[in-house]
């Protein structure tokens, strides 16, 4: 539409030439240099020059009062010798012999030198760098120079004669700082005043040593922004990937400490400065460094611990086995004890699946923790998670059950996905009970005219799944400690025996339960010891020494001692009949 509009613009401009003439073209008003006015004259095809005039003011609104009229084309200059050293304003009129004589005014322009326009950045860009500024706000601004500081001073390396960015290839922005200063020039050679230069961020990294994989960044502050330094942003790749950014710090802040690399990783990095205020970004140099440390050990994972039949315990970890280890140890604590350390055999190649079995642990009557302990060749030293024992406990106070409970298993990485509760009598293994992590109680039916009754054992068997930080999972099945209980045993005693009779010998009889240690001693009613028995199948015949002891009252006393340690004390008398 744009266009259609101009091409009708055009034809009415050819069409009406008859009737109304072209305004003619003003004079080129170039500068001012030592109050000397330079301009070039304007080609008006319509008609011969007749005469130029200037005008002056020293106020730029005015009002303007004619200064002088040339009347020689050949003169494209004049010097206002009136000045005297004060600011003036000055624009051009010329007259041709045309239908339209009269141009409009030229451009104004002062006496002063031209203004130069603010740096608004430099920054570094594939090893170059590059420079923006404001446009000049002079008129009479012709171009631009760039200057940077060099060993010999500022030198000017280049000129602009449109645009207002720069890109200077001969710069050594790796090496050091870079600083920039841009001039207004105009035709006259005039020059501006030298405004706030700008700096270049010169980036520089330390290497990593063997054992601290820190690079130290450091670098020198952005010079120039009026409003100084919002932030910097901290940019990094590895391997030559794409960059990213890392962090940002306070616009104060002028080095940074990075110790994420990995052995053999090549990273690079640049700072981007960003302004406050304005926004303006400016970037510094690539630096790169290869680290090349000690692989330290970060984690080490312990896993399930395991009890096994004879109370010695299993201990599973995991670490990393490319670390480059010197020293390993394996501590327990058996329940609130003291903890006691194993130094652990290192085999090279590492493994990353390891296991550990405690001969001297006596997990039976306790729960048992482990930790990991490792040290690398730095010195590093990490200490893994704990990890315990399950544990089984339980009472049998006589009422023909067995009670068991356990403590909920508990470990940062591990979840119980199920409990079996296994009870063991001589007739093999039977799964009592199954539940989940919830379930940490079981009542047992005992029965008392079983032989079974009299000691039972149990163990706690739970499947457990342990996911890793690093997504990996893994399930074990832990088994707890093992458990025996014995129901206390019925006693019965008679009261009375006749040693030629049907009940002939004298002795208590045992429901259920096994003796470990049995005595039965008989007195006779003066406090005399008559007989002594430590088997509970001999009981007493009546006699002492092999001779019958007189019909009458006798006392007893028996004491039976159970496997699981209970204790049963009995005492009374018995008529012995004849």
């Amino acid at each position: 539409m744009r266009f259609a509009k101009a091409i009708l613009l055009l034809c009415c401009i050819w069409t009406s030439q008859s009737t109304v003439s072209a305004q003619i073209l003003p004079p080129d008003f170039q500068c001012v240099t030592n109050d000397t006015l330079i301009w070039a004259p304007a080609t008006n095809p319509c008609g011969p020059f007749t005469s130029l005039t200037i005008f002056a003011s020293q106020d730029p609104a005015g009002p303007y009062s004619e200064l002088t009229t040339i009347t020689d084309e050949s003169v494209t200059s004049f010097f206002h010798a009136g000045a005297n050293n004060q600011t003036w304003y000055y624009y051009l009129v010329s007259e041709h012999a045309c239908a339209n004589p009269t141009s409009p005014p030229s451009d104004t322009l002062d006496n002063l030198i031209p203004l130069a326009g603010p740096i608004e950045y430099v920054t570094v860009i594939d090893g170059e760098v590059q420079i923006s500024w404001e446009a000049s706000p002079s008129p009479e601004t012709s171009g631009y120079a760039i200057s940077r500081n060099t060993t010999s001073g500022t030198t000017i390396i280049d000129t602009v004669d449109d645009g207002t960015s720069y890109t200077d290839t001969g710069a050594a922005p790796d090496e050091e700082p870079q600083t920039y200063f841009v001039t207004a020039v105009d035709l006259c050679g005039n020059e501006s005043l030298v405004i706030t230069p700008h700096t270049t961020i010169f980036l520089e990294t330390t290497p990593p040593s063997s054992c601290d994989p820190t690079i130290n960044l450091s670098f020198n502050a952005y010079d120039g922004w009026d409003e100084g330094v919002d932030r910097y942003e901290i940019y990094l790749n590895r391997d030559g990937g794409d960059y990213a950014l890392l962090e940002a710090i306070p616009g104060n802040s002028t080095s940074f400490a990075f110790d994420d690399g990995n052995d053999g990783e090549t990273i690079c990095f640049y700072v981007e400065a960003v302004a406050a205020g304005t926004g303006f970004r400016s970037r510094s140099n690539i630096s790169c460094q290869t680290v090349s440390i000690v692989q330290p050990i970060r984690d080490i994972y312990a896993l399930g611990a395991d009890v096994l039949t004879d109370g010695t315990t299993t201990i599973d970890w995991q670490w990393d086995p490319a670390a480059a280890l010197t020293a390993a140890q394996l501590q327990a604590q058996a329940g609130t004890s003291g903890t006691q350390t194993t130094d652990l055999v290192l085999t090279f190649p590492l493994s990353a699946g390891n296991s550990f079995t405690d001969a001297m642990a006596n997990a039976q009557g306790n729960a048992y923790t482990y930790r990991l302990r490792a040290t690398d060749e730095c010195g590093n030293t990490v200490l893994s998670n704990p990890s315990t024992t399950l544990f089984l406990s339980g009472q049998a106070p006589g009422d023909g059950f067995n009670y068991l409970n356990w403590e909920a298993y508990s470990h940062d990485f591990g979840q119980v996905l199920s409990y079996e509760l296994v009870k063991v009598s001589g007739m093999g293994e039977q799964i009592v009970f199954t539940g989940s992590e919830v379930d940490l109680n079981y009542k047992d039916v005992v029965d008392l005219d079983s032989e079974e009754a009299s000691g039972l054992c149990y163990y706690l068997r739970a499947e457990v799944r342990f996911t890793l930080p690093d997504g990996q999972e893994i399930e074990q099945e832990l088994h707890s400690n093992t458990l025996c209980l014995e129901q206390q045993a019925k006693v019965y005693v008679p009261n009375v025996f006749a040693p030629e009779g049907v009940n002939s010998v004298f002795r208590p009889l045992v429901g259920f339960g096994t003796a470990q240690v049995y005595l039965m001693q008989i007195y006779d009613r003066w406090g005399g010891l008559v007989f002594e028995s430590r088997n509970l199948s001999d009981g007493w015949n009546g006699r002492k020494h092999g001779d019958p002891m007189p019909q009458g009252i006798y006392l007893y006393y028996i004491e039976l001692t159970q496997s699981d340690g209970t204790v049963l004390k009995l005492s009374g008398d018995v008529m012995l009949l004849r």
